[in-house]
């Protein structure tokens, strides 16, 4: 078994954590579940992230005996409070249609629980903790930190396009919610690519959104990203301005980074404090793509302006900039689905021509 550690970041055998000054106490310290563990009636396969706030894993489960992909998202220890919110959150966003650009919500039991409409989260044992958790539809993809770390500067056409989206799953949520995101980065982002080639993003971390006037500043500063926090956020910063605005910043950082090659403050190795210290203090450096127009560096210096109120009036209007210099994200061409009566029709006339060939030229053999 494997606990992650919130203090340290880490994720570590049991036995290895004991006597080190960075690890958190025993309490915080949150299981990794390995592929064959069970919650409740779910399967773990594997790990597919370690967010701040959870852990994502792609499981599965039976469905009238037949084991169906999922994805499965689970609190770690203290943080309960915080999936439960993203939970209703999501259910909301659902009953309001949802986005193409995030995951599609699952019951979190398919029977034996009289609460389960009720609630849109799961609840379980694993040894003596309850573990709290949410279903979603399985989806493929990559994490665009990773993504990243292999291409730090992805084609500035891609990189646009992928932006785009993230604004308009953006709007999608301040509108049907009434919430502000207040988490947007490459941490939070699953991408696939097309058969086209094309980034399609999902939004993969709801955590820390809130409604304006309810924000938990000290939760914030706790499971945040340093570099992506927007200024006015920030706990001894300015407070007040923030609104649709903090999420152009978030969508301004994302762009910034991926034509950038790095985020505009750089966060690795560095404490926390300090990177806050920065963002609350400086600009960051120039953008300088001596490949793009000048008032494509403009929209995105505008973005991430330390003030709310010299960005971007919204993220629409941040993402409209962005179409009338990169066009519109293509529409995704969907591959004709052969049905699976008959690929098997198909399959099995291939093994009776197969068979009479064999059983003909064998006669043949004979005569």
């Amino acid at each position: 078994m494997k606990r992650y550690c919130p203090k340290s970041d880490t994720i570590t055998p049991l036995f290895s954590m004991w006597g080190s000054s960075r690890i958190s106490e025993a309490g915080e310290l949150s299981v990794i579940f390995d592929y064959g563990e069970f919650l409740g009636d779910i399967e773990i396969v594997r790990l597919v992230r370690v967010l701040k706030t959870a852990a994502l894993y792609e499981a599965r489960r039976k469905v009238k005996n037949k084991p169906i992909p999922i994805l499965i998202k689970v609190a770690h220890n203290g943080c309960e409070e915080i999936i439960k919110r993203e939970a209703a959150l999501m259910a909301k966003l659902t009953s309001a249609g949802g986005h193409p650009m995030l995951p599609v919500l699952q019951p979190p039991y398919l029977v034996g629980d009289a609460n389960a409409k009720q609630r849109p989260y799961g609840k379980t044992v694993f040894g003596n903790e309850t573990k709290y958790y949410i279903v979603y539809n399985f989806a493929e993809g990559e994490f665009l930190r990773d993504l990243l770390i292999k291409n730090p500067q992805p084609w500035y056409q891609h990189a646009a396009w992928l932006t785009i989206n993230m604004a308009d799953v953006t709007a999608f949520v301040h509108v049907k919610a009434q919430h502000l995101i207040l988490n947007l980065s490459p941490d939070t982002i699953m991408v696939r690519y097309d058969r086209d080639g094309i980034p399609r993003p999902l939004l993969m971390d709801l955590s820390l959104a809130n409604d304006p006037n309810a924000i938990d500043f000290e939760q914030l500063e706790r499971y945040s990203m340093a570099a992506y926090i927007a200024p006015e956020l920030l706990i001894d910063g300015p407070k007040g301005q923030y609104g649709a605005q903090t999420d152009v910043y978030g969508l301004g950082v994302l762009l910034y980074e991926m034509l950038k090659g790095r985020p505009p403050y750089i966060f690795r190795l560095r404490r926390p404090e300090d990177v806050r210290q920065e963002v609350r203090t400086s600009s960051p450096p120039p953008l300088d793509r001596t490949d793009l127009s000048s008032d494509i560096n403009m929209i995105v210096t505008q973005a991430i302006d330390r003030s709310p109120t010299r960005r971007h009036k919204d993220v629409r209007t941040f993402a409209k900039e962005l179409r009338t210099k990169f066009g519109e994200v293509p529409v995704e061409r969907k591959g004709r689905r052969i049905p699976p009566r008959l690929v098997a029709a198909v399959v099995a006339i291939v093994l009776v021509v197969v068979a009479w060939t064999f059983f003909a030229a064998t006669l043949q053999a004979g005569v």
